[in-house]
């Protein structure tokens, strides 16, 4: 069994609109269907952050980022244009993307769990950065329902079970047991070495 798919799952129905278990979005737009209709939801959050480039390695084509908590991420850098950019104690601004849509699956769609993923990176006359997107697609099967304390418990093929609490509990007024759900969840990250200030820099 993929170690992959209990992670993903919990994470695409922690974020998905109307399944959640306490998560708060930093900026979110969510959306659902009128309630005479078969149950899809979409959400969406968008985060803005900066930080500074705290060590760059050249022979190992490596950058290491630090967030506004402090928080570091080490990054194989590809693009030689975005490497020579990179000065320690200089800024970045990032971007974060998050999509989620679930719905209901057709009857006689043939649709099965994937991952797929680009990476893209600025031209040489651009400001230094790039950008990495990732969009994977699951399907659950609904195993049980429970209005009274508002959660569902789903299944992915692999046999992963996951019990979640709706945060809209009409949505689950739309399920049965048995239903089978689309999900989709599409993350992508923007980072551009622009030349502004950190927050809290003078």
């Amino acid at each position: 069994m993929s170690t992959r798919t209990p992670v993903l799952l919990s994470t695409i129905l922690i974020l998905g609109l109307g399944l959640s278990c306490g998560a708060s979005a930093q900026s979110a737009a969510p959306g659902a269907t009128p309630a005479q209709t078969a149950p899809e939801v979409r959400y969406a959050t968008v985060v803005n952050f900066q930080g500074k480039i705290v060590d760059v390695d050249t022979a190992k084509s490596m950058v290491t980022l630090e967030g506004p908590e402090g928080q570091k991420a080490t990054f194989v850098v590809q693009n030689p244009d975005n490497l020579k950019a990179a000065k320690v104690g200089e800024p970045f601004s990032a971007r974060y993307y998050d999509v989620v849509t679930i719905r209901k699956k057709e009857p006689g769609e043939n649709i099965k769990d994937a991952t797929t993923a680009g990476v893209w990176t600025t031209n040489p006359l651009g400001v230094p950065g790039g950008s990495r997107a990732e969009q994977s697609t699951l399907v659950v099967t609904v195993e049980a329902i429970d209005e009274a304390n508002g959660t569902v418990t789903v299944k992915a093929a692999d046999g992963t079970s996951t019990t979640v609490k709706a945060r809209n509990p009409e949505n689950l007024k739309l399920l049965k047991a048995g239903d089978q759900l689309v999900i989709v969840q599409y993350q992508a990250i923007a980072l551009s070495l622009r030349k502004e200030s950190v927050a809290g820099s003078p």
